[in-house]
């Protein structure tokens, strides 16, 4: 895994060593290391055909040589295959983007992101095309192993004619795939991950982040519990064995933010166990004030079930993957009401409003995804994780529009730049703005809200305990 993970959050910046994760998502996903990793580069590709310069805005960006997109994030166009083409993908009368992700294993809950984003690219081709031409997603089955998923980029990128990668759920699915895009040049958007280093364009232009860093999260995390339950609170984890989870697992042991809690169980699972309960009764054993959950998926249901059923109350902390209500606490809501009745139910930083929410029930954000999701798939709030396809959707059609509105209309490099210097903000987050700015802010979403499952008038809910937090424009980048 790569050296010297330097986390960017909380204003902290205290370097740690390599962590080893999704998801996605507004409700998104975990992961399993993959059986090859990369290191990050210590410095820009050193190979070039010409000086890196930046454009005036009024002229259209050069479509070879090296290009500087952004600040210290430049384009090696030089480098890139000799077939390569800006508008690959985009030269006809349809805007083509692939993306692999799991539509069946243990995250298959999260497959149905990229059939709202579907939902959302035909809700837009019917109403407000971009350039005249119609969004096409063409997703393929990954089962969140990374074998399968580079199989599906490769098969994208040979056959399938894409313009761009978004929305690729899962860190071990988007270190496996990062060489091949990286190598052929093609946009890799909105890794559904919070894994620190997408957050690298001085070394990686072609790849950006999406959800709030897993480091972040584990620091409001921490911060949380040294105010409301003390400087030595005693905390056990239960951590996917993955990079998703231990990074959750090395911000624990290794920020600042979290020093002085006493940790006095780390259990490990694997992400293609059948279930945690051995995991979880080791844990509980300990009787710690404090419970840290760095799982996702089916795991979320599974050990709220567990602690349900046990007398165990830790106030418990869950990744923000967890936050779908309908897919992963209405399997287990009887034993979310016992929990709540205990004040004991899952708290999870969440940055987006969440549909099926009732707290959400009146908003115009929500409103109008509850239209598109029955006009164009027939489905609810209810029915799963549609609706942050419908999210994920919104952010890759600004950037698409944005780069389609630049002088030269939209190819690759405007795409890239549109990305880099993005500045926009959504009505379905909870607060704060959406911006990037090369190497001074590399990272998407950087605000939180901590909120508890509970149970409202007898329906799920979730409750904040606290204000939202904004971490916008103090991470930078990944190294620095």
């Amino acid at each position: 895994m790569a050296a010297g993970l330097i986390f960017a959050a909380c204003g902290s910046d205290a370097a740690t060593p390599a962590a080893t994760e999704a998801p996605a998502d507004t409700e998104a996903p975990a992961e399993e290391a993959p059986a090859e990793t990369e290191a990050p580069a210590e410095e820009a590709p050193a190979d070039t055909e010409a000086p890196a310069e930046e454009a005036p805005a009024s002229e259209a960006l050069a479509l070879e040589g090296d290009v500087e997109i952004a600040a210290g994030t430049t384009l090696a166009l030089g480098d890139c295959p000799d077939d390569w083409s800006a508008t690959q993908g985009v030269d006809g009368d349809e805007i083509r983007i692939g993306q692999t992700l799991p539509q069946s294993g243990a995250l298959a809950a999260f497959g149905a992101i990229g059939e709202g984003m579907q939902m959302y690219f035909d809700f837009i081709n019917e109403t407000d095309p971009i350039e005249g031409k119609d969004l096409v997603l063409v997703a393929k089955d990954d089962g969140y192993e990374a074998g399968r998923a580079v199989a599906n980029v490769e098969e994208m990128l040979d056959s399938d004619d894409v313009f761009a990668l978004a929305h690729n759920i899962g860190t071990p699915i988007n270190f496996a795939i990062r060489p091949i895009t990286d190598e052929a040049c093609v946009p890799q958007l909105f890794n559904s991950t919070g894994f620190p280093l997408w957050g690298d364009p001085a070394n990686f232009p072609w790849t950006v982040g999406n959800i709030l860093n897993y480091a972040t999260e584990t620091e409001i995390w921490c911060a949380d519990v040294k105010a409301n339950i003390g400087e030595n609170a005693t905390v056990a984890a239960l951590i996917m064995n993955n990079d998703f989870g231990k990074t959750y697992q090395q911000t624990l042991n290794e920020s600042e933010a979290c020093a002085g809690l006493d940790i006095v169980s780390e259990q490990l699972h694997d992400p293609a166990g059948a279930d945690v309960t051995n995991e979880m009764t080791t844990l509980a054993a300990t009787e710690a004030d404090v419970f840290l959950a760095g799982t996702t998926a089916k795991f979320c249901s599974q050990l709220t079930a567990v602690l349900a059923a046990g007398t165990w109350r830790p106030t418990t902390y869950m990744s923000y993957t967890c936050n779908n209500l309908s897919s992963f606490f209405v399997p287990v809501q009887d034993a979310v009401e016992t929990l709540a009745a205990d004040n004991a139910g899952p708290i999870m930083a969440n940055s987006n409003k969440i549909c099926g929410d009732p707290a959400f029930a009146d908003d115009p954000a929500i409103i109008e995804t509850e239209r598109i999701l029955a006009e164009y798939g027939n489905v609810t709030c209810a029915d799963g994780s549609y609706s942050t396809g419908i999210l994920y959707g919104e952010f890759l059609v600004n950037v698409l529009r944005s780069a389609s509105e630049m002088e030269g209309g939209l190819n690759r490099v405007n795409l890239m730049a549109a990305v880099w210097n993005a500045d926009t903000s959504s009505d379905l987050l909870l607060g704060g703005t959406l911006q990037l700015d090369g190497v001074n802010d590399g990272y998407w979403t950087e605000a939180a809200q901590l909120q508890q499952v509970s149970i409202i008038d007898g329906a799920l809910a979730f409750v904040s305990t606290g204000g939202l937090v904004d971490f916008e424009g103090q991470g930078g980048s990944f190294g620095s």
